[in-house]
């Protein structure tokens, strides 16, 4: 800083740069995931995301905007990956 209180770019001699690491770009379509196949019943589902924040979705629900709440297999009652109750 000079007296000013500005900066000199001649007495800028080093400096450390930091930066992120870099992510994988996210799937620009997030319907590339293969479904979900219930084990019991073979009720297929769509899902979205991953490990214990997957939601999942009926196929026919296009808009995503009714999941599957209560982690259970909508037709036989299976209970879903991901972060179930004990």
């Amino acid at each position: 800083m000079d007296e000013g209180g500005g900066f000199n770019s001649e007495a800028v001699t080093s400096g450390i740069l930091i930066t992120l690491p870099e992510r994988p770009a996210p799937a620009a379509n997030s319907r590339s995931r293969p479904p979900y196949s219930c084990p019991d019943c073979g009720h297929v589902l769509r899902v979205s995301g991953l490990g214990r924040h997957r939601v999942y979705f009926e196929l026919d629900d296009e808009r995503s905007d009714h999941a599957v709440m209560n982690r259970v297999c909508p037709e036989c009652g299976h209970g879903l990956p991901g972060k179930n109750p004990r």
